[in-house]
């Protein structure tokens, strides 16, 4: 008998619920029970990203919504299913049920029936942290020789991971081409606002989109997730630009066939073949939804070169890009689509206007190379939707000021540390940056909450910036101690540290007093 595992009904996405506890649900109950559960939880940062995106997709095919009606329609219904559009879903899923079938014969989800004629690999090449190959062990000591399966459901998240996530280099060819570049999530951070419901994210997240009037750009006519594709997929695709957003939120990136056998009762899948799949060909700027992006300033101050994604970087948090996530764009800076959504909502009085959000956003880095992952994350910012409105340029002044002051503060540290180590030929360290940039994401957030709180109250916002100010020369008096209690203490020594300290006792007084001389120029006035 052959294998079949329905992607419909059977559970294989991973959620958290209202109680806090771990489940597994199929994609219609991700749908009908949104309202009762938190939020997907995949088992890194970019399957909890890969998954959302392929649940929006559905959504998207199944809701639309049309217009802000239709979407107001959605989140005034207590569950999805309650909504005018409710049963919309049970139509989509009977119209594709072959289309979700993991193991069809003739057209698997998400694979290339085509491959079968080339012998498999192990199925570590579907898992990031098992090595395959001459691939570095940096999770854990999985080798080529060693046989691992995967479960229907571990191997249904795995190849939506793979088909956003995948990396670079070579893969098996199917006939002559080996070469891919990584897949497109990995180019950017993928950014989603997140509610207090799966339901309330889900909606959150999702724009208008109606394909018949272009919308969102640039979505076509035909556009269609990956799943609704006609014919089976091209083992030797050719660049395309997307169809359009769900296309895009599925892309094809990998060409992928599971084999799977019975082992004790039970389907396992135990082999892969995976090859280069479809090269996107438009710029990630003019496609991506849920992509911040931002351009440096020249000399003169001008917006310079192309819009580049804002990437997550280890220690220094996606925090200091708040400008780019959260501000309306300008010539220098371009925030994820699907806030200029949340902004449009509040505009139409469908969200309230001191509703505060959280956006998270999923990275993962690869080696210089492409072909390797160095490391995943998660990150979040509050979203509050007074700032998604404020369209005053001294705003997106006083943010960047209070991120510069946080860079300059640290960048005084790491020059105390070097100069230290030079004096000594001491072995560098990243105990400074550990020690400082980790505790500000908080103080941050308290920030950016009391900026909004002041924008909707038409107040000043010296609280604001006070407080940060504060507690960033907190954090880096603490952290410098802390670093100078932990060096050795002796003799010429311990005269060079207390002569580095107050060097950057000095500096960070100077900083901190500038930092609030900048923003007092860009507050709001008593009298406006």
């Amino acid at each position: 008998m052959a294998a079949s595992f329905d992607l419909v009904t059977q559970p294989w996405l991973p959620v958290v619920d209202l109680q806090g506890r771990p489940a597994e649900v199929g994609l219609a109950d991700v749908l009908t029970r949104a309202h009762e559960l938190r939020r997907i939880a995949g088992e890194t940062p970019p399957m909890t990203a890969a998954l959302y995106r392929l649940v929006l997709a559905l959504a998207h095919r199944v809701y639309g919504p049309k217009d802000h009606d239709e979407w107001a329609e959605l989140w005034k219904a207590e569950k999805l299913a309650d909504a005018p559009a409710g049963e919309r879903l049970w139509d989509y899923l009977k119209e594709h049920s072959a289309a979700f079938d993991l193991f069809h014969p003739e057209r698997p989800f998400l694979q290339c029936p085509a491959l079968a004629e080339i012998p498999p690999a192990s199925v570590a090449k579907l898992v990031p942290y098992r090595a395959t190959g001459n691939n570095v062990t940096l999770f854990d000591h999985t080798t080529a020789q060693d046989r691992i399966m995967l479960s229907p459901a571990e191997a249904a998240r795995w190849l939506v991971t793979v088909q956003a996530y995948d990396t670079g280099g070579l893969k098996t060819p199917y006939r002559n081409d080996k070469s891919s570049r990584p897949a497109p999530c990995n180019t950017f951070g993928c950014a989603l606002v997140e509610g207090a419901t799966l339901k309330e994210t889900l909606l959150l997240n999702l724009v208008v989109y109606d394909p018949e009037a272009e919308e969102p750009e640039p979505t076509t006519p035909d556009d269609r997730p990956a799943w609704e594709d006609p014919k089976p997929p091209d083992p030797e695709p050719h660049p395309r630009p997307p169809l359009g957003w769900t296309d895009l939120l599925t892309w094809p990136s990998r060409r992928v066939l599971l084999s799977s056998r019975e082992d004790s009762g039970r389907t396992v899948v135990d082999g892969v073949v995976l090859t280069p799949g479809t090269r996107l060909e438009k710029d990630l700027v003019d496609i991506e939804l849920m992509a911040a992006f931002r351009r440096r300033a020249g000399r003169k101050g001008e917006p310079e070169g192309p819009f580049l994604p804002v990437l997550l970087e280890e220690h220094r948090g996606v925090w200091r890009h708040a400008a780019e996530l959260l501000l309306p764009g300008d010539s220098f800076r371009q925030r994820p689509r699907t806030l200029d959504h949340l902004a449009e909502l509040v505009k139409a009085e469908l969200l309230p206007k001191n509703a505060v959000y959280t956006l998270r956003v999923f990275g993962q880095r690869l080696d210089d190379k492409g072909g390797a992952v160095q490391s995943w994350r998660e990150e979040s910012v509050p979203a509050p939707v007074a700032l998604l409105r404020a369209e005053e340029p001294r705003i997106g002044y006083l943010i960047g000021y209070a991120v510069q002051l946080a860079d300059e503060i640290g960048d005084s540290l790491r020059r105390m540390q070097r100069a230290y180590r030079q004096d000594f030929k001491a072995k560098p360290s990243v105990e400074l940056e550990v020690a400082y940039w980790p505790r500000l994401p908080g103080p941050f957030g308290d920030f950016l909450r009391a900026l909004a709180d002041a924008v909707r109250e038409e107040r000043p916002e010296h609280d604001a910036f006070d407080r940060w100010a504060r507690a960033v020369e907190y954090i880096a008096r603490e952290a410098a101690d802390r670093w100078a209690e932990g060096s050795p203490c002796q003799g010429r020594r311990l005269l060079t540290i207390g002569e580095h300290l107050d060097a950057f006792y000095r500096l960070l007084s100077y900083l901190v007093k500038r930092f609030q001389a900048l923003a007092a120029k860009h507050v709001r006035r008593d009298e406006e």
